[in-house]
């Protein structure tokens, strides 16, 4: 089994460099999330002592550009602060039209660098956000949970006739790919500080549960691994197909470390070379599974409890993109992105396929825990 990946992937990310950052103004809160047509207010300081005053007037853009004047919030008046760290000053935000804005600020006393910003993101409802944090959670447990029945349907049949190899060894390939990203983006700071030299104004796009979610999906996917080698097979192994996908995968990948060590790429382009990974394997990890299906005419060894609870995690998690759309006014991260809503398209569509031949074409009256002919 291919499924053993090499420590090589691991060396280069623990052998990184600490870089710091250097902030002249310091917004707090650094996040502002407010209903339309509300206010609140945000304290501003100087991160240093200076022997005067400094005289700061507000910027309006998004991570990327500056605008001189924005509809989202009322225009802010010029400010005077300082000379000491310790002497702040309260601005005012009336949200006017929903919208997500980033507020900089400029001066002719000092240097604010572009990364200095205040985030604030006018909605349409307090009451719909929490709706939407609610939906996420039942999408994250739902997929968290979603690897367990199959684990378990193996351990009670002691077989695993009915599982795809070819699914297993991309699936593990995929989730640790997924988890060396987010490993990387949440804790390592060479990583980190790269991506802020290239979006100065840019958000971690990972957090912790995204991180605990893909240290837990490797762990359970390995262990379903361990359990294609040890109990009975029938004869399954690899196709050569697979087996040359998964080898070509694993070579990119190292070569790929080896060049990054060679400062040829920057380590987060090599970071990113994983993300590309998990996102081919994701549009083509179903279709051996499906086929395995199709070639045995059953579903017997395949858990419909695992596609069951895929199924409404994914259902969930595009509702909850088309609620955070409407509710910040932000259609472009749905439609302006279409990757992530293919994938998504793309997994409950195989959801449907594999639902579809367990309660249709191959319907199978026998309790799933029956021993596999």
């Amino acid at each position: 089994m291919k499924m053993k990946i090499s420590l090589i992937f691991c060396v280069i990310f623990f052998a990184l460099l600490v870089n710091g950052s250097d902030n002249v103004l310091f917004f707090e809160p650094k996040l502002l999330t407010i209903q339309k047509y509300e206010f609140d207010s945000v304290k501003i300081s100087l991160e240093n002592d200076y022997n005067h005053s400094v005289a700061i007037n507000f910027t309006y853009g998004d991570e990327n550009e500056v605008y001189p004047t924005t509809d989202i919030i009322k225009l802010l008046d010029h400010i005077q602060i300082g000379p000491l760290r310790n002497q702040s000053a309260k601005i005012l935000i009336h949200a006017q039209e929903v919208g997500h804005l980033v507020i900089g600020a400029i001066s002719n006393d000092i240097d604010i660098p572009f990364s200095d910003i205040l985030r604030v993101d006018v909605i349409h409802s307090s009451f719909l956000n929490i709706i939407i944090q609610i939906v996420g959670w039942i999408y994250f447990i739902a997929w968290s949970v979603s690897f367990y029945p199959q684990i378990i349907l193996n351990y009670r049949l002691k077989d695993v006739s009915g599982l795809s190899l070819d699914y297993i060894a991309l699936n593990f390939l995929g989730h640790f790919c997924y988890s060396v990203f987010n490993v990387s983006f949440y804790w390592i700071n060479k990583v980190q500080s790269e991506y802020l030299s290239k979006h100065p104004r840019g958000v971690n796009p990972v957090f912790l549960n995204d991180v605990f979610f893909s240290l837990h999906a490797v762990t359970i996917t390995a262990i379903t691994g361990v359990q294609c080698l040890i109990y009975r097979k029938a004869g399954q192994k690899m196709s050569i197909a697979a087996s040359g996908l998964f080898g070509i995968m694993v070579s990119v990948l190292v070569i790929s470390g080896i060049f990054s060590s060679l400062s040829i790429i920057t380590v987060l382009d090599y970071i990113y070379i994983f993300s590309y990974i998990k996102l081919i394997i994701t549009i083509m990890k179903y279709i051996p599974q499906a086929y395995t299906n199709y070639k045995r005419k059953s579903t017997v060894g395949w858990s419909i409890v695992n596609v069951l609870l895929d199924f409404t995690g994914g259902s969930l998690s595009l509702l909850q993109m088309f609620l955070l759309a409407f509710n910040y006014n932000d259609w472009t991260s749905i439609f302006g992105s279409p990757t992530k809503l293919g994938l998504g398209l793309l997994s409950i569509f195989f959801d449907l396929i594999f639902i579809f031949q367990h309660y249709i074409l191959y319907r199978h009256e026998d309790n799933e825990y029956t021993p596999i002919s």
